[in-house]
């Protein structure tokens, strides 16, 4: 279900939906959001957004329906929980009838669950996995709860959506307070209370240990994108244990930053202007480490999409949704 879109969003600057928020799971703990239309106004936005794919049958679904996720949808909300069950929510222009009587057509099943459509539609089988073993189609579920409101994920995940928002069900807490204060500020948004698996490996198994305490030591993380015409601005707090711990996280990624620099003037080809290193704000206050990088967008775009001038970019990673 993500995309983009062009819909006028009058509450781009308001910060996440609270009632999207209210439909995920009373567990969660990341949460991922994205004003849509306004990551459309910026090349590094339209380049993020095209990089998610969506599986064929939904694919099908959307095109015979007359769906276009860049003009009829408006903001997304991703969620998951302790067992790591994803839900998506979004808000747009939608049409529940036609869309559904779409998704019937192309093999999806239509149940009720307290008087709401639910369509369940399976997956494209994957290719076998190394084992050989075979690896079945995975069903995927959605619901209209309105015309402006859909839930995505498993069938579980969308019936308990539907619930909560029959309930009038409020999603609140440290997660809920992290998320509307970031996303106030961004048009694109990640908060958690767990930091992600990556931050606490990402120096396991090699000989870095002090990379790997360091980087153990974060408790929270939320991160934002603010997409502009001209510029791009990507900010970041992290949460450790105390003080000490943040003024090393700082001082790492100021080493690296260093490093960084020091590469890009030695390199030829490196293009013109200020770098990422030079345009980056690393600093602590207590436990919090803060990041802040505003670059124009050219060299966003050189760091970020395949074919720019920067000549260690590579073939961009497409995400799959499903």
């Amino acid at each position: 279900m993500a995309a983009a879109s062009s819909v006028l969003a009058p509450a781009a600057f308001a910060g996440v939906d609270p009632a999207l928020m209210a439909l995920v799971m009373p567990d969660a703990k990341v949460l991922v959001g994205m004003q849509v239309s306004q990551a459309q106004t910026s090349p590094v936005g339209q380049y993020l957004l095209s990089q998610v794919q969506i599986d064929p049958n939904t694919n099908r679904i959307m095109t015979a329906a007359g769906f276009d996720p860049r003009r009829d949808l408006r903001e997304l909300l991703a969620a998951s929980g302790d067992n790591l069950a994803g839900l998506v929510v979004g808000r747009g222009t939608f049409q529940p009838a036609k869309i559904s009587k779409a998704a019937v057509q192309a093999g999806a099943v239509l149940s009720k669950y307290r008087g709401v459509d639910l369509l369940t539609i399976a997956e494209t089988p994957r290719p076998a996995a190394k084992d050989n073993a075979k690896d079945k189609p995975v069903a995927g579920s959605f619901a209209f709860l309105d015309a402006s409101t859909v839930a995505a994920g498993s069938a579980e995940a969308v019936k308990a959506a539907i619930d909560r928002h029959a309930s009038g069900a409020v999603f609140s807490g440290q997660l809920a307070e992290k998320a509307r204060q970031i996303s106030v500020a961004n048009d694109a948004w990640v908060a958690t209370l767990t930091p992600p698996p990556a931050l606490s490996n990402a120096a396991q198994g090699s000989q870095l240990g002090p990379i790997q305490n360091v980087l153990q030591s974060a408790l929270q993380v939320s991160a934002g994108l603010k997409f502009a015409a001209t510029h791009v601005t990507l900010s970041a707090e992290v949460l450790t244990r105390s003080a000490q711990d943040a003024q090393s996280m700082a001082d790492l990624l100021k080493f690296f930053a260093g490093m960084l620099q020091a590469g890009r003037s030695q390199d030829p080809n490196a293009p013109k202007g200020p770098s990422l290193a030079e345009a980056t704000q690393i600093s602590s206050n207590g436990p919090v480490m803060h990041v802040v990088i505003s670059v124009p967008e050219q060299l966003m775009e050189q760091f970020m999409v395949p074919g720019s001038k920067n000549p260690a970019s590579g073939p961009g990673k497409k995400v799959a949704l499903r």
